[in-house]
C-alpha cells in the first residue's frame, strides 16, 4: 500500500525531499499529524491542471497516472538534524497506519 522511492544501482540520490505514495494519502497524513509528525504536499495537481499551464493544448488532456500520483504523494520529513530514533518513530507511525 506504499511506495517509497528507489535508486538505481551504480546512482545516489541527496533525498531534497523524500516523497511515498500512498492510496490513502489523506488519512496517513492526518494520523502522522496526529502524532505530531508533520508531512507534506508539494505538488497536489499534476502540471497540466495548474492554472499557469491552462493556455497550452495538453491542459485538456487526461492523464490518469500523473492525476493518480498527485493524489498520493506524500513528503515525509528529511532534514539533516534528524535523528535515527525520528526516522524510526516515523517508520513506526506509518505502519502503524498500514495495518488498519
Amino acid at each position: 500500500e506504499i511506495v517509497t522511492p528507489k535508486t538505481l544501482p551504480g546512482n545516489e540520490h541527496v533525498w531534497h525531499q523524500y516523497v511515498v505514495r500512498l492510496p490513502r494519502r489523506d488519512e496517513a497524513k492526518a494520523f502522522l499529524k496526529e502524532r505530531g509528525i508533520d508531512s507534506g504536499i508539494f505538488y497536489p495537481l499534476p502540471l497540466h491542471q495548474q492554472k499557469c499551464f491552462a493556455h497550452l493544448p495538453s491542459a485538456a488532456a487526461k492523464c490518469p497516472e500523473a492525476e493518480r500520483a498527485s493524489r498520493e504523494v506524500l513528503a515525509l520529513p528529511i532534514y539533516p538534524e534528524l535523528t535515527d530514533d525520528q526516522v524510526g518513530e516515523v517508520v513506526d507511525v506509518l505502519q502503524s497506519f498500514l495495518a488498519l
